[in-house]
């Protein structure tokens, strides 16, 4: 029986290497924490035609790239800062399966007051936003405005339940995580604005490749798109 394997680290930024692959029938894939809600629904279509044990290990990209680096044996990297595995490794063919951008959000019946960016220079609230080193991090400095951040998370899972457990008043996130989390909302404009993020994906096996290719077909891209995430 296909089995899926889903080793989350959302919040800590760590993970663990015990699902690499130990076999012809077992893939190992490293993926970033933002595509946690959509990389089941991929890769079942991808099981559904295979007879592959798919293990994931979800982390921060910078935690995941640090652990390729050191030599941890996977077949695919679903990454958001490809700039974080070193030269050599990052030769790898890779493509770009979707991207994303980030967003303001609030807890659901917020009575804050808070209406766009220049909020997040209020010493007023309790903010929360990804530590600088990750990519939603990197997005938000680019904003333009100074942050009077109270925490800086190591992922953006990590702000998005900051968010739904009323801990802060305002965080930068990614737009698709507003759309999966229900306690939240965004204060952000409709159309999507960049900063934008881009997730890349790196094979370093033949069956990487292959699930990277299912990756690009239209059937996937259309699920990305579904999850609010933006195409190639």
């Amino acid at each position: 029986m296909k089995k899926l394997c889903l080793l989350l680290a959302p919040l800590l930024g760590w993970m663990c290497i015990s699902c690499a692959s130990h076999s012809e029938k077992e893939i190992s894939i490293f993926a970033a924490s933002s595509l946690i809600e959509v990389l089941p629904a991929l890769l079942e279509t991808y099981e559904a035609k295979t007879d592959t044990d798919i293990n994931v290990v979800y982390g921060g990209s910078n935690h995941l790239a640090a652990q390729i680096n050191d030599g941890a044996p996977i077949d695919l990297f679903l990454t958001a800062d490809v700039e974080a595995l070193s030269p050599d490794i990052a030769e790898a063919p890779d493509f770009v399966l979707a991207s994303n951008y980030i967003v303001l959000a609030i807890p659901m019946g917020s009575e804050k007051n808070i209406s766009g960016t220049m909020d997040l220079s209020r010493t007023d609230l309790s903010i929360a936003v990804c530590a600088q080193e990750v990519p939603c991090g990197k997005a938000a400095e680019s904003l333009g405005v100074s942050i009077a951040a109270d925490t800086y998370e190591p992922s953006v899972r990590a702000v998005t339940s900051r968010l739904t457990l009323g801990e802060v008043d305002l965080g930068v996130v990614y737009a698709t995580d507003v759309i999966s989390e229900p306690k939240i909302i965004s204060i952000w404009p409709d159309s999507p604005q960049c900063p934008c993020v881009d997730y890349h994906g790196i094979a370093f096996t033949p069956k990487g490749e292959d699930i990277s290719q299912h990756l690009s077909e239209g059937t996937a891209q259309a699920v990305f798109t579904e999850y609010g995430f933006l195409t190639p």
